[in-house]
Order: structure tokens, then sequence, then C-alpha cells
């Protein structure tokens, strides 16, 4: 059973016991096993959680409930070991290493300061979070939950600023593949989260795309941003660099991507 103040908590398809009843077993946010037991057939109860902590059940007519609770303190506590990396900008993953996080996240969480970390995977070892969207410039203490509610301790993180973008005034766009539709590679290069590209096609061994910035210019940071397609982002990709448009040098890779990809090599 997961809840939280004020809201709703529910017990799970339940096992069978003998003489008509039913058990379930869970975890409540304070660290206590509850065992529960009633007759009917139901896949789940709801129940609301108050804010004191106590819990509130209403049997139907005809039925009957047993609720008993013991406390976990013998469990090992959730405890975080690392965090990689120690530095990135909004909405790019990071992941924290530890151990008795919780096999689910349940009650878990992962804050910078009191702004929320968005989870993508969690498992009794490692968790893997997303940057907070809008997160400001500075070091942060990113503190964690495991699943059952108790603190895990936590480790720091600097929020950083990749500086002032380029101008892209006069810069085209081309690419191996064009989806049909009205998302072509110029939209790449509006400014605008909202608008896309498309291949039109899945991601495959040797797609390309090619920007040209019509003059030489220096930089050392590359960002690719899926904006609010949140699941269109490359998966891998290579980065060449030319003066002539036909003589290519590789400066960088991406070897695992993600929504919010930095691309960075001095020598570009």
């Amino acid at each position: 059973m997961y809840g939280s103040s004020s809201g709703t908590g529910s017990i799970a398809v339940p096992t069978a016991v003998p003489k008509g009843l039913q058990l379930k077993t869970w975890t409540s946010p304070e660290g206590t096993q509850v065992t529960a037991v009633f007759k009917g057939t139901a896949g789940s109860r709801g129940f609301p959680v108050s804010a004191d902590g106590s819990y509130m059940y209403t049997l139907p007519s005809g039925t009957s409930a047993m609720f008993t609770t013991q406390k976990l303190s013998g469990f090992p506590a959730p405890v975080v070991s690392g965090l990689k990396p120690k530095q990135g900008i909004p909405r790019a993953k990071f992941t924290i290493s530890g151990s008795h996080f919780g096999d689910a996240q349940g009650l878990g969480t992962v804050r910078f300061g009191k702004l929320l970390a968005e989870i993508d995977s969690w498992s009794d070892t490692s968790i893997s979070a997303y940057v907070p969207s809008g997160l400001p410039v500075g070091t942060y203490k990113v503190s964690v939950n495991g699943a059952g509610g108790a603190d895990a301790g936590g480790a720091t993180f600097d929020g950083i600023d990749l500086g002032p973008a380029l101008s892209r005034a006069g810069w085209t766009a081309t690419t191996s593949d064009t989806s049909p539709y009205d998302d072509g590679p110029t939209n790449m290069l509006d400014g605008n989260s909202d608008t896309r590209y498309s291949s039109g096609t899945g991601q495959y061994d040797g797609l390309w795309i090619q920007i040209d910035m019509g003059q030489t210019q220096t930089f050392d940071k590359i960002l690719l941003d899926s904006g609010s397609n949140i699941g269109d982002y490359a998966r891998s990709a290579d980065v060449y660099v030319s003066t002539n448009g036909t003589d290519w040098t590789k400066v960088s890779s991406i070897a695992d991507g993600q929504r919010v990809e930095s691309s960075r090599n001095e020598r570009l």
C-alpha cells in the first residue's frame, strides 16, 4: 500500500487464505509493516490516509476485516553511495548508486533542494532521474528518500550553464532523411522547443544531419535538446567538423543519448 497524507491508499490484489478470508501485507510510509485480512473477492480495497498518519477503512455490509502492524526497525536503511555525473544542466539525466532503495519507487523521492526530480528508473541499488527543469546555476544537495519514505542521505550536485549560444542567423540544415510532414530540418534552427525535426524513419547507423554555419565559427560545446518530444532523442551520434564541407574530422561522440545532451571538445 502506498499513499500520501490526506490522499488515498489502496491494497493491491490480495492472496487467498482459508475460509473465504484474504490476506495482504504492505509497508507504510513510516516504515511499518501492515497485514490486512478481509472477507470478499474484490481485487482491491481503498481508504483515505489522514494527516496524523491514521487510516480509516470502511467495511462493506456483511464483511469483516482484521489489521495488524509490525515495526520494520530491523530492516536495513537506504543509503546513497554515489552520484554521476556530479554536474549538469536542467533536464539532463543522472544516476544515483547505493543500497536498499527498494525494488520499486513507491514513496521514494529525489530532490534538488526543494525541487523534485523526475524519476526515469528505480531499483534497490540504482536510481536514474532528470535534473529539474529550470534549475538555477548553483550547488545543490541531492537528497533521496527510499521506497518506504526513509531518508537515504544524499550527495552534492553542481547546476551549470553552458553560456550564450551562437547566433544561428544564416545557418542552413540538411539531412539524410526528412519526414513528408511539416517537421523538416529548419525546425532544428528556429529556437522553438515546441517544433521539431523528424527523419520520418527510425534511427539507424548512417543517418546524418549537416549544419552549414555560413562562416568559420569557434565553439567547444554542442547541445542536442529534444524539447517536449522527450522520447525522440539521438541514442548515439558522432560529431564531425569541416571548414570546406568535404574534409571532415571527428571531434566528439555520444555513446548513450538522452533528452538533453551536451557534446564537448576543446578542439572544435
